[in-house]
């Protein structure tokens, strides 16, 4: 009889002991030979595989180990330096089995690959150098130097231009912002041509003349990096005084051509209105200055209200009605 008592007693002790060993073996940690992180800070649920109750689990795996080296280079997590953290948490790790010995751990990059880079400055051009809708203008880029895809350690970071001096010069800096901050700037040259309808002389315009319509003509070129916005509609220079001698078959750009304002903002002038026979002259004040052609704003000096004009000559203004 006492001797089934011991052998009882003897099995209980031997369940207990393997439902307790049980228990502790329960927590696993499984250490990866190398793992990449997102952000700074390395947590043990990066690199490890673990095996707990869910509570004690998402407790593990919300232990910070340490961050990531700046340099890039790969940092060394260890299991005693894993235990250590678990006590600095007030969690006992008598109990915790491990598989492996070390883990390698990098900051997981991004790449901006070349193409990229390329296809972002050539948007970049087109918005800023062709400024206004035209369907027939055309831009390309050719760069001048090997773009190197770029390496960034945020993967929110975004690519920014912006132009190094005169932009139709073609060079670029692409920065690489993170939280609002520049991580990296990278110098950029491209040629740029432009294909797109332009004004050109059809005859030689000489210095001090005033440019009209019939000296002009649009036509589509090519041309390798602008200097300045390109011209591409008449009365964009019709009115102007040449400012030197415009040659026939040239492009004309703004340095070609001083404003002549014959109507000045604030001076009165000639308000005509006519429809058929019927002919009304008023005055007016100029809200805005103007050429010969241009549309501007004034104000009736009668009605005290606001129309659109053209200019006709010096301070006369044809309202359209």
């Amino acid at each position: 009889m006492f001797d089934l008592k011991l052998k009882g007693l003897f099995l209980t002790l031997v369940l207990a002991n393997s439902l307790l060993s049980s228990a502790h073996s329960d927590t696993k940690i499984k250490l990866r030979p190398q793992a990449e992180v997102q952000s700074q800070v390395i947590r043990l649920g990066d690199i490890a595989e673990i095996e707990a109750s869910t509570e004690l689990k998402q407790k593990l795996q919300g232990i910070e180990l340490g961050r990531t080296n700046k340099t890039g280079r790969a940092r060394t997590i260890t299991i005693p330096h894993i235990k250590a953290r678990i006590l600095k948490h007030n969690l006992d790790n008598s109990h915790l089995s491990f598989e492996g010995t070390i883990s390698s751990v990098t900051k997981k990059t991004m790449t901006i690959s070349t193409e990229h880079i390329y296809s972002q400055a050539e948007n970049f051009f087109q918005q800023q150098l062709l400024s206004t809708k035209n369907d027939s203008a055309k831009l390309e880029i050719q760069p001048l130097q090997q773009i190197e895809p770029i390496t960034v350690d945020d993967m929110n970071s975004k690519l920014k231009f912006t132009p190094i001096g005169d932009l139709s010069r073609g060079c670029l800096e692409a920065q690489i912002i993170s939280n609002g901050i520049i991580k990296k700037r990278v110098p950029l040259t491209f040629e740029i041509m432009i294909n797109q309808p332009v004004i050109v002389a059809k005859c030689n315009i000489p210095k001090g003349v005033g440019i009209r319509p019939d000296f002009l003509s649009i036509e589509p070129r090519r041309i390798k990096n602008p200097a300045n916005t390109l011209l591409t509609k008449i009365n964009q220079v019709q009115g102007k005084i040449a400012s030197r001698l415009i040659a026939k078959g040239k492009i004309i750009s703004r340095s070609d051509f001083k404003q002549d304002f014959i109507v000045s903002k604030g001076s009165v002038v000639a308000l005509i209105a006519q429809k058929g026979g019927l002919k009304i002259q008023t005055h007016g004040k100029a809200i805005e200055n103007g050429t010969l052609g241009q549309l501007i704003r004034v104000i009736s000096l009668n009605s005290n209200k606001e129309r659109i004009g053209e200019v006709t000559g010096r301070n006369r203004i044809r309202i359209h009605f």
